[in-house]
C-alpha cells in the first residue's frame, strides 16, 4: 500500500506496536468496514454505524480494563487482572464487531462485507461460527458485547430495521422516515424560496428519482452525551426573518440576503482553485477520501486522520489510550450530527442549487467553474451545479462544520489545548472520486499545520463544494461548540467505572432495559 499520510514525528515504540495491534482500528476497519460503511452510506447513517462499532469494541474491551464499565454501566463481566492481555482484548473486540455487524448488515453498509470479515477471522485463527456465551473467555465476552450493542441499536429511534411504523416484515425499508416530514417544495417548483427543495437525480442510465430527506428524525432519536432537553436548547438563528413563507409573501430583505449568499457561491465557483477542489473532496467524507489502486484505503478524512495518523503517533498512545480516545471522538461526532439535524429540520433551509439560482436570477448569466483543467464558462444561473453532489437534506446549519468543530474540540481536550500537530500528505494525480483521472492534475502535497486548521478548512470546504451558503458554516460551528466536552465527560465517567446515563432519557417508554436484569 502506498503511504500517503505521514505525521512529522513518528517512532516505533512498544506503545505503537500495542496500538497497531488493535483489531478495530488497524485490522477490521481498513479491511472490511472501510469498503462498505465508509463508501456506501449517507453521512448520518455512516456516523451511526461507526458509533455502534465503537460501542461494540468498547463493550468488549472494558472487561479487560481495571476500572472501565460498558455503555450500560456494567462491570459484572469484568475479567481478573491477569487476563487483561492484548490478545484477550483483541479477540473479544473481534467477535463483538462481527456480532453487531451480523445483526444488522445494512446499518454498516451492507452484507457484502460479512464474507470478508469471516475470511479475516479464519486467517487469524478464529472460528466465526463460535457463538459461545462463556463469559470466562474472550470469545464469549465478545459475543455478548456484540449482541447487547445490537439490542441497543434496535431501540435507538433510527428505524434501522424499518419496523418502527409497523410495516409488514417483507416490506420494511431501513432508515425510512416515520415522522411524516413533507418538504414544502417539489423538484419542479420552488414555491417556498427559503425552504428545502428535494432535487431530481438520475443514474445516467435513464433512471430518475426524487430526493427524500435523509433521516429527518435524527434530531429527535437519541444522543449519548446530551439529554433531549440539552439538544433542544441548542439553537442558531435562521438567516431569514420570515423563512417559512411562500414567494409572494417573502420579505424583500430576505430575498436580498438569499441573493447575496447565492452570488457569493457563484463567485467562489468562478474562482475555484485545484487546492480548493482537493479540500472539498477531502472533507466531504469525514472518514476517507482519494482512493487509488495503489492506495485502496485512501487518505484519512478529518476524523480518521486526526485519530490514527496525527495524535496517536505524536502522543504515543497504547491500545487502551487509543480506544478511550476513539469512544469520545465518535460520541462527539454523533451527538453533533444529532444536534445539527434537529436544527436542519427546524429551519428547513434551501440549498444553493440550479433551481435556487434560476428563481433568484432568471436568465441572467454568470461566469462559473468550467470543469477540470478548463477556464471559467459563462452560463445561465439556472444551469449551474455545485462541484459535488447536493446532499439530500436541508442546508442550515452545516452538519459538516458542526461535526468538524466537535472532532477538533475533542482532540484539543485530549492534547490539553496543544494545537500544533502538523500533518503532511500527498493527494495522488487523478485520484478524485468525483473526477477520476482528471483531478488533481498532478501529485499534490498538502500540509495542515494545526488541529484548528482542520476545523477551519472543513467548514470552508463546503463553500468550495457549492453545497452550502456561507452563513451556514459559522452557524454549524457555533451550534456544536461544547459538545465535545460533554462527550469527554461521559467517556471519563465510563473509564472511572460510573455511568452518566443521559442517553437513557431518550429511550421510548416501555423500552427493554435488558442490562438491568441480565
Amino acid at each position: 500500500m502506498l503511504l500517503l499520510g505521514v505525521a512529522l514525528a513518528q517512532n516505533v515504540t512498544e506503545n505503537t506496536r500495542d496500538r497497531e495491534s488493535s483489531v478495530f482500528g488497524y485490522v477490521a476497519f481498513p479491511r472490511v468496514f472501510d469498503g462498505v460503511l465508509v463508501d456506501n452510506l449517507e453521512t448520518p447513517v455512516q456516523f451511526r454505524g461507526i458509533l455502534y462499532l465503537s460501542f461494540a469494541a468498547w463493550n468488549a474491551w472494558c472487561n479487560y480494563h481495571p476500572t472501565a464499565v460498558d455503555m450500560f454501566g456494567r462491570d459484572k463481566f469484568k475479567r481478573p487482572a491477569e487476563e487483561h492481555t492484548r490478545d484477550n482484548k483483541n479477540v473479544a473486540v473481534l467477535y463483538s464487531l462481527y456480532r453487531v455487524y451480523q445483526a444488522s448488515p445494512h446499518s454498516f453498509g451492507g452484507a457484502q462485507g460479512l464474507p470478508l470479515y469471516r475470511q479475516m477471522m479464519r486467517e487469524m485463527g478464529y472460528d466465526p461460527n463460535d457463538q459461545s456465551m462463556d463469559l470466562t473467555t474472550a470469545v464469549g465476552i465478545g459475543n455478548r458485547a456484540g449482541r447487547d450493542t445490537a439490542r441497543l441499536m434496535r431501540m435507538d429511534g433510527w428505524n434501522g430495521e424499518g419496523d418502527i411504523s409497523g410495516t409488514p416484515k417483507g416490506y420494511r425499508q431501513p432508515f425510512l422516515d416515520y415522522t411524516n416530514y413533507i418538504p414544502k417544495n417539489t423538484p419542479w417548483r420552488l414555491r417556498y424560496p427559503f425552504r428545502w427543495q428535494p432535487l431530481l437525480e438520475n443514474n445516467g442510465r435513464g433512471f430518475f428519482f426524487r430526493q427524500e430527506s435523509v433521516t429527518p428524525y435524527a434530531g429527535s432519536a437519541i444522543a449519548f452525551s446530551l439529554t433531549p432537553e440539552e439538544v433542544k436548547r441548542r439553537k442558531v438563528p435562521s438567516p431569514y426573518k420570515k423563512g417559512s413563507v411562500q414567494a409572494k409573501n417573502a420579505l424583500p430583505e430576505d430575498i436580498k440576503t438569499l441573493k447575496r449568499n447565492a452570488k457569493e457561491v457563484l463567485e467562489v465557483s468562478r474562482k475555484l482553485t485545484e487546492m480548493q477542489m482537493i479540500y472539498a473532496e477531502l472533507f466531504d467524507n469525514k472518514a476517507k477520501a482519494f482512493r487509488t489502486k495503489e492506495n485502496p484505503f485512501g487518505l484519512g478524512g478529518i476524523a480518521t486522520a486526526i485519530r490514527f495518523s496525527v495524535l496517536a503517533p505524536a502522543l504515543d498512545w497504547n491500545l487502551d489510550e487509543e480506544m478511550i480516545y476513539g469512544l469520545g471522538a465518535n460520541i462527539a461526532t454523533f451527538d453533533s450530527m444529532v444536534t445539527a439535524w434537529k436544527e436542519k429540520r427546524r429551519v428547513d433551509g434551501v440549498r444553493p442549487t440550479g433551481q435556487t439560482m434560476e428563481y433568484l436570477f432568471g436568465e441572467k448569466q454568470f461566469s462559473v467553474w468550467g470543469g477540470p483543467g478548463r477556464r471559467p464558462v459563462k452560463i445561465r444561473a439556472g444551469d449551474w451545479s455545485p462541484f459535488i453532489r447536493t446532499m439530500p437534506h436541508a442546508e442550515f446549519p452545516s452538519g459538516s462544520s458542526c461535526a468538524c468543530t466537535a472532532v477538533v474540540e475533542h482532540a484539543l481536550i485530549n492534547t490539553k489545548n496543544r494545537d500544533d500537530f502538523p500533518f503532511r500528505f500527498t493527494v495522488p494525480k487523478g485520484s478524485s472520486k468525483f473526477y477520476p483521472g482528471q483531478l488533481p492534475s498532478r501529485d499534490t502535497d498538502v500540509e495542515i499545520k494545526t488541529l484548528s486548521e482542520w476545523a477551519q478548512l472543513c467548514g470552508e470546504s463546503r463553500l468550495y463544494a457549492g453545497v452550502h451558503f456561507k452563513p451556514s458554516i459559522q452557524a454549524g460551528s457555533d451550534l456544536c461548540k461544547g459538545i465535545a466536552q460533554s462527550a469527554q465527560e461521559l467517556t471519563d465517567k465510563l473509564v472511572a467505572g460510573s455511568l452518566d446515563a443521559k442517553w437513557m432519557k431518550w429511550l421510548p417508554e416501555g423500552a427493554d432495559r435488558f442490562w438491568e436484569t441480565e
